[in-house]
């Protein structure tokens, strides 16, 4: 039966946010953003190990309330996503991980993820035809592109070129799910290639091994920009005041 790994590449800073530490060790409700990710994992309790990947200038893991337990392990990443998750592939393997086992990759800001959506991936991948399995969510907002025009050098003016047709459109989350050695054949390819891909399905479409998608929860939201910090602690503290 094949086994089940967890990836979670925690090498980025999060510029985007704004914050003075990277955004998966911000404290919100009670602990860090990373440790509720791995909360969440751990008491799916079916994994043989959840790897962090982290940067070689990271300070603040071994501060996490998870870093030791016993079944949390940690290595190091490269400068870019495609290469922390290639490196984390290869530990799997020597730690003794098969090409025929899943790997789940997750993003380490993206601390809302459920035990209902992991069991739902859990049975798809029980599935003997399942080449690999993302979580998705329909766009429900009007889509637009836009043209930027720089009508004053201190200005950019932002104006709607058109408005796109949302039917088939979705957003993409995490985790997503592949074969290891499916993974690692799409994230060498794309490196050859050198294509730049956004998340590890993208590098699975390039090799035509198209991923299942399959419903996740809209609160699976990736901690971005400072909004999304309000709607995380929001949602955290309610869960925490279920239990």
């Amino acid at each position: 039966m094949s086994k089940r790994w967890a990836v979670i590449p925690a090498a980025g800073k999060g510029i985007r946010l704004g914050s003075q530490v990277p955004k998966q060790y911000i404290s919100v409700a009670g602990q860090a953003v990373l440790d509720h990710v791995l909360d969440a994992f751990l008491k799916i309790d079916m994994f043989e190990t959840i790897l962090v990947s982290l940067s070689f200038q990271d300070c603040h893991f071994q501060e996490l309330k998870r870093a030791k337990h016993p079944q949390v392990a940690s290595t190091f990443g490269g400068p870019l996503r495609s290469d922390t998750v290639l490196r984390s592939l290869e530990w799997l393997k020597i730690h003794g991980a098969l090409k025929t086992d899943w790997v789940f990759v997750h993003d380490a800001a993206r601390p809302l993820i459920t035990q209902n959506e992991l069991y739902s991936l859990f049975e798809a991948i029980d599935m003997a035809e399942c080449p690999g399995v993302v979580l998705s969510s329909p766009a429900v907002d009007t889509l637009k592109r836009i043209d930027k025009i720089v009508t004053n050098p201190e200005k950019l003016d932002i104006c709607t070129a058109e408005t796109i047709d949302r039917v088939g459109l979705c957003h993409v989350m995490t985790p997503q799910v592949f074969r290891l050695g499916d993974l690692t054949q799409a994230l060498v390819s794309a490196k050859k290639a050198g294509q730049l891909v956004n998340d590890e399905s993208q590098a699975l479409e390039a090799i035509n091994k198209t991923p299942w998608m399959i419903p996740g929860r809209r609160s699976n939201v990736k901690l971005t920009y400072p909004e999304d910090l309000e709607l995380i602690n929001a949602i955290l503290s309610l869960r925490l005041q279920a239990l």
